[in-house]
């Protein structure tokens, strides 16, 4: 487990659909089949709270809905709702493009890029136009920076049973303290001078701020900060992984790569992509849920047992906790045909009918399936045929992609990629 998490989580999927695992001294049970895992998160949620690795998150993210539980999580995921319908996702669809222009702006024929930096870079610029309605590129180092301690903070509360409290003086802990402070700066920062303007500029703060409930109590500034430090790391760091791990695998498949551009092209023509092309773009969003079948960005959840549950003929008593890992089952056999193939015609209408509800979940699934699903498809998908449209990204010798499981599922190194104009390609042969 601590060699190297995904291999022993797919190696205990062996076993059967239901594996038992005893992970640093506490109880785990490794639930693997589609259907035992609709029957958790779909109808046994009423028993069940999130897992220790989630609830140790709120040192981050406070009590935000990633990690909030009970009559707390119920309000906030009604009034964080207002900021998500589909008729106001698709006012941020131009916000998306922009921010995909802007690094266009940055590119030129030859240059090397760091994918995955790149791309955090990108999507950063997109969470702060439709969060804040505010240029957050010049913080961008500084909150990758901070990202990735905060990351290497919690690949360190993956391997030990028991966590040092947060007065612990140690350099860790201190770096850890700081990248916290800093990313809670520039949140509240904002926020702050929302507050005092009163505007309404149509982004998501702004839903937020105006969301009410049912007695029409809002946000305290404490709800809307955890709300917004949640949507702003957990909102940008899994589309950025999304999008970066699609170049990765389009530049293994240059058949592939070449019919994501020809639909861009004939979508696109030579005007910018809007919200109305996403419907358009569905070889795009192919490839996009392809990518995320083959490399989720969230490629584990957890659910403790607050009473025994019945699953899969067994009485799994409480105190468990369940995992339901995308990594295992995306790439199972009796899930996928060819499982490790990178197939997006494999999401086509008619092949798509045959493929279990609950084998392909990388948004997770039942009532807490995150909240802002929609806007990342959305986003990744017009993101992608913008920056396809201009150039072709190729992998330099020697690269690969290897993966380190953190809070998300991020490269273990850096991935360095070319850019290739359109303009400078030769043209194909009729």
């Amino acid at each position: 487990m601590m060699a190297d998490q995904l291999a022993y989580m797919t190696a205990a999927a062996e076993y059967g659909r239901l594996s038992s695992l005893p992970i640093l001294f506490e109880p785990y049970v490794l639930v693997r089949d589609p259907e035992l895992i609709q029957q958790s998160l779909a109808q046994g949620h009423t028993v069940m709270l999130k897992d220790r690795f989630t609830h140790e998150l709120g040192r981050v993210l406070g009590q935000g809905l990633v990690t909030s539980e009970g009559d707390l999580w119920r309000r906030q995921r009604k009034l964080v709702a207002h900021a998500f319908i589909p008729r106001r996702i698709q006012t941020y669809g131009d916000a998306m493009v922009a921010a995909a222009h802007r690094s266009l702006d940055d590119w030129s024929d030859g240059q090397e890029i760091v994918i995955h930096k790149a791309m955090a870079e990108l999507t950063l610029d997109v969470v702060g136009r439709t969060l804040f309605d505010a240029d957050v590129r010049g913080t961008a180092r500084e909150v990758g920076h901070a990202l990735h301690v905060i990351s290497d903070f919690y690949t360190e509360v993956l391997e030990k049973p028991i966590q040092p409290p947060e007065w612990w003086p140690s350099p860790r802990m201190f770096r850890f303290r700081k990248a916290v402070r800093n990313v809670d700066r520039i949140v509240t920062g904002m926020i702050e001078d929302r507050r005092k303007s009163g505007e309404d500029r149509g982004d998501l703060l702004s839903a937020l701020l105006q969301a009410q409930d049912e007695d029409g109590g809002g946000m305290s500034d404490e709800q809307l900060r955890d709300e917004c430090i949640t949507l702003f790391l957990a909102g940008h760091e899994t589309t950025s992984i999304a999008l970066a791990n699609t170049f990765y695998l389009l530049s293994k498949h240059p058949e592939i790569e070449a019919r994501v551009h020809e639909e861009a092209a004939a979508v696109l023509g030579n005007r910018r992509a809007t919200s109305e092309d996403y419907q358009r773009l569905e070889y795009t969003e192919r490839v996009i849920k392809e990518s995320m079948r083959l490399y989720p960005p969230v490629y584990t959840i957890g659910r403790q047992l607050l009473e025994d549950f019945e699953l899969g003929g067994y009485t799994i008593k409480k105190g468990v906790t369940l995992l339901f890992s995308q990594w295992v089952t995306h790439r199972r056999p009796e899930c996928f045909a060819h499982p490790l193939r990178f197939d997006p015609d494999r999401w086509l209408p008619e092949p798509a009918k045959a493929i279990h509800k609950y084998a392909y979940f990388p948004f997770g699934g039942g009532p807490r399936i995150c909240i802002g699903n929609h806007f990342a498809m959305m986003e990744a998908v017009l993101v992608l045929a913008t920056l396809i449209r201009q150039y072709r990204l190729e992998i330099l010798p020697g690269q690969t992609l290897t993966l380190k499981p953190s809070v998300t599922l991020r490269a273990a190194a850096d991935l360095n990629m070319r850019l290739v104009s359109r303009g400078s390609e030769p043209a194909r042969a009729a």
